[in-house]
Order: C-alpha cells, then structure tokens, then sequence
C-alpha cells in the first residue's frame, strides 16, 4: 500500500468574502486552528467544502496555499471530485505533483450513473491519476458506490488504496474488514463513528465538525479505550451532530467559525426570519454546550482549550 492515512482529519468548508470569492485567509486559520488542536490532517474541497461550486484554477489555488500550512504538522487530502473524468484527473495530477498525500475521488456529478459506469469511471481514474487515491462514498448526494463495486475495485486497482465511506451504513467498512481487504478504511459520517470504533473497522475519519470544533472530535479518538470516558465523548458528540443536522450542511460549521473568530460565515443565499432564529438558538445552545465539553475535557485532562473565544468577531 503506497500510503498510510490514519486517524481524525479535518473536513475544511470554503469560506466566501463578500464577492463570492474563496476567502483564503479565512480559509487558512481553519486550517491552522483544526492542526493545532489535534487534527492529523486536513482535507480541502470534499463535500464540506462545496467543491461543485468551486472553479478548478481555484481549487488548485487552495492547495497551493494550505500546504505549506500543513507541512511538518499533518497530511493534506486532496478533495477531486467534478462532473467528468477529464476534470478529476487534471486536479489530481496537480495536487499529487504539488505534494497533497492523496485525493479523494467521488463518482462524478450531477447524474446518477450505474454499477457498470462507476467500475468504468474509478478504473480510469484510477489509472488516469496514477498515484494513491480514495474512493469517496457520499451517497446522499452523489450515485453511491455499492459495497461489491467497492471491494472489486480496491482489491483490483493498486492506485485505489482505500475509501472514505460517508454512506451512513457500515456494510463497506465491514466487508473490507472481514475480508482483509488491503486497504484505508476511512469513516465520512459522523453519526457512525463511535460504532465504526467499537467494531474496529477503521483506521481514521474525515470529519466536517473536526475543521471547526476540533477538541469534540478529537476527544472520540482520545478516550477511545476507557469505556465511560469514551460514552461520555460520544454522547457530546452525537448531541452536536444531532444540532447541526437542523440546517443546511455545512452552514453550521461555518457559523462556528465565525463565532469562533476564523472568519465571517458566507452562506449561498440570505436567511429568512425563522432561519435567522433557529441561528440565534443555535448559537445559544453552542455556546452552552461548548462550556459543558471544555469543563468536561478539563476534568479529563484530555487538554486545555479553554481560553478559545466562541464570542462574534467584533
């Protein structure tokens, strides 16, 4: 296996300025605050970070600018994903010749594409690519990748050395595990992370909450292995999954960075009044809970990131 990617990475949103544009300053201090408080990598331009609305000359000028971010500090996976092969492999190549340690490769969108077209798209991609590449399970939203066509293409397929599955079942995880299938197993989706733990069924996560509350995720991998420090992890972790699955994903995490003094959250269009309240609640709600996680960690030892302002940026 030509890599090996282990343990919690951040799934980076794209901060926007008032243009449109990418805010790449904002977009930098995510970075350094998810690397400095635990996360062992970072990951730009996957689902998270709204790739589909992200020009490539773009998305290649935010790789060039977050690795030297994470150089020394943590791996870099380069996000791929684009409606055609031809625009997958282009920013691939790039990412890989600039130094991102792999990419992380969706089928293509927007159309929903069968198992005969997805065995087709990732074999060329693969080869296309020529070096370690993901697979990308986002199901929700993209044609899903079924567990047979997973396993067939890993074990097939040197330069597909693993998957990031964010399906919300295990059935990927387990199969690849069971048959000691060579590969990096990577758990997406946030509400299957403790039991992708408990079953051994990983060897890291790719996480949109890591990016911005990263002391949360990491705490899931800190306590792993004291079984009551762990449910207690768990239960504030599924407690703040639960809260932002209210909104339109990843509005929430950029809210928090906002209150968090990494940028000001840019949203794809304006919010109406009960959406400005359900805001409102939410920021009351975090902050509260927020409060609860640090004394927690506190009394843990689990590290100190108390003086962390959630307060608006002034």
């Amino acid at each position: 296996m030509p890599t090996q990617i282990r343990g919690l990475m951040a799934a980076l949103p794209t901060p926007r300025a008032l243009d449109g544009s990418v805010n790449l300053d904002s977009l930098t201090r995510i970075a350094d605050f998810a690397l400095s408080r635990g996360a062992r990598g970072i990951v730009p331009c996957g689902g998270t970070g709204e790739y589909f609305d992200i020009a490539l000359r773009d998305r290649q000028e935010i790789l060039k600018v977050l690795l030297p971010v994470a150089r020394g500090r943590g791996r870099v996976i380069a996000g791929v994903g684009a409606a055609t092969l031809r625009d997958s492999i282009r920013l691939a190549d790039h990412a890989l010749r600039e130094g991102a340690e792999a990419v992380l490769l969706p089928p293509p969108h927007f159309y929903r594409y069968g198992d005969s077209e997805l065995l087709q798209f990732f074999r060329e991609a693969a080869r296309g690519i020529g070096g370690p590449t993901l697979l990308y399970n986002l199901a929700a939203f993209m044609s899903p990748i079924g567990e047979d066509i997973a396993a067939e293409l890993i074990a097939s397929e040197p330069h597909l050395v693993g998957i990031k599955d964010s399906s919300g079942t295990l059935d990927i995880l387990r199969r690849i595990t069971k048959e000691k299938i060579p590969a990096i197993r990577i758990q997406g989706h946030d509400i299957r992370l403790a039991e992708s733990l408990r079953e051994g069924l990983i060897d890291g996560a790719i996480s949109g909450p890591a990016s911005v509350v990263p002391e949360l995720s990491v705490s899931m991998f800190e306590t792993f292995g004291d079984e009551k420090a762990f449910e207690t992890a768990t239960a504030f972790y599924l407690e703040f999954i639960r809260q932002i699955e209210r909104f339109p994903y990843p509005w929430a995490l950029k809210w928090i960075a906002e209150w968090r003094g990494l940028g000001s959250a840019s949203l794809p269009f304006p919010l109406n009044r009960q959406q400005e309240i359900d805001s409102a609640g939410f920021r009351a709600w975090f902050e509260e809970w927020h409060g609860r996680l640090q004394s927690w960690r506190n009394q843990q030892r689990l590290g100190d990131f108390a003086a962390d302002s959630v307060a608006a940026v002034s």
